[in-house]
């Protein structure tokens, strides 16, 4: 039986393939892991290192000159205020500026799901040492409302979790959790990293204080740089812990050491933001918002929805929840009596893209993917 209406997808995509070479040579849907870049991207990159090679210092200057522009691009994007964006390095960065940043108390508590990656785990449990505790949402439990009601105690003071787990892509309500985190005067921190980029991001209408994410995976686009936003109400009690020349209000005025912060999240970057990168995250970015977020993702689940669909029908199990309230872009097949390493070679032999884990086989496809991309994936676990 077809999950939805999206099982039909049409041959036309909403990402330009001819756009990706990767697809030329794989069929890719490992964007969990890491994006490939459409070609527009690659050239933007490629001019800013043309400019700095021919050009030098003007060259980089000119460059520089985007800045803003991109920053009120990417505010627009996911709903924030062009003074709410900052742009830092990774979806680690995020979480350790706020981690940081913010001013605790010995007994104070964060709620945390215990299936969160790294990134937005280690900079929370890290402040152990100064008196907060982590109370977590032990597995199989979902971080939701009902949950963290019966968690809450006076001392929550913020609760952190990924718009779409890693392991198998379930997608967090984050507009009920923000809701009830505003409602309960509680902070809320989001690692976007998985699901911005096939899925429409709206920091403000969900009630985020803080939401970072890397640029490297869903939004194709070059690895070392991320995006934090950060709830302008919040700002001024967020101390920059990379407080540097760029975090004044007027950096080129080398010599004056007596300046005021920056205003808005511009404060928390500290030093010179990784142009080539965000060049080429400007032109990923654009082509995604000409297509749209939501036609991406009504594409890409009708993707999942085939795969489920016919992974059930070949006797593959499939372990994502499968709500339609939590789907997303990634999908956890069972690996039954395959080994790791073997369908891993397997897969690299075959140029079919996938993460093989003990976990299961996860699949990722973005708005480029067709189905027989996803027929590719299921036959090499058939055969």
């Amino acid at each position: 039986m077809s999950l939805s209406a999206r099982a039909v997808v049409p041959v036309r995509t909403p990402l330009d393939r001819s756009l990706f070479p990767v697809a030329q040579r794989w069929a890719y849907c490992n964007h969990a892991a890491v994006g490939p870049l459409p070609r527009p991207t690659r050239d933007a990159v490629a001019a800013v290192l043309d400019a700095q090679m021919n050009d030098g210092s003007a060259g980089i200057l000119d460059v520089e000159s985007h800045l803003e522009l991109v920053r009120a691009e990417t505010a627009a994007a996911i709903g924030a205020r062009t003074d709410e964006v900052a742009f830092l390095r990774s979806t680690s960065d995020g979480a350790l500026v706020v981690a940081n940043g913010l001013q605790w108390y010995e007994g104070d508590e964060i709620i945390l799901p215990d299936s969160e990656f790294g990134a937005n785990a280690y900079p929370w449990l890290n402040l152990r040492y100064r008196g907060v505790r982590t109370r977590f949402v032990r597995s199989p439990q979902r971080m939701t409302v009902e949950v963290l009601e019966k968690l809450k105690t006076r001392r929550t003071r913020l609760v952190a979790v990924s718009y779409v787990g890693f392991l198998d892509g379930y997608r967090n309500d984050l507009r009920a959790i923000g809701t009830w985190c505003r409602e309960n005067g509680i902070l809320f921190a989001v690692d976007a990293m998985q699901g911005f980029g096939h899925l429409p991001l709206d920091v403000s209408g969900w009630h985020m204080d803080f939401c970072y994410f890397g640029t490297a995976k869903w939004l194709l686009s070059p690895q070392g740089l991320s995006i934090v936003y950060v709830n302008r109400e919040v700002i001024d009690s967020l101390l920059p812990t990379y407080y540097s020349w760029r975090s004044v209000r007027e950096p080129m005025v080398f010599l004056d050491y007596a300046q005021e912060l920056a205003p808005g999240a511009r404060r928390l970057e500290g030093g010179t933001v990784n142009y080539p990168g965000l060049i080429g995250f400007r032109e990923s970015l654009r082509l995604m918002r000409e297509a749209s977020f939501e036609a991406i993702e009504s594409h890409v689940l009708g993707l999942c929805d085939h795969l489920i669909n016919s992974a059930r029908e070949r006797g593959i199990a499939v372990l994502s929840d499968v709500s339609q309230q939590h789907r997303s872009g990634i999908v956890l097949l069972g690996l039954g009596a395959r080994e790791v390493d073997a369908l891993h070679a397997k897969a690299l032999a075959s140029k079919v893209g996938i993460t093989v884990r003990d976990s299961g086989v996860r699949v990722s496809p973005h708005g480029y993917n067709t189905i027989a991309d996803i027929d590719a994936v299921l036959n090499i676990m058939a055969s």
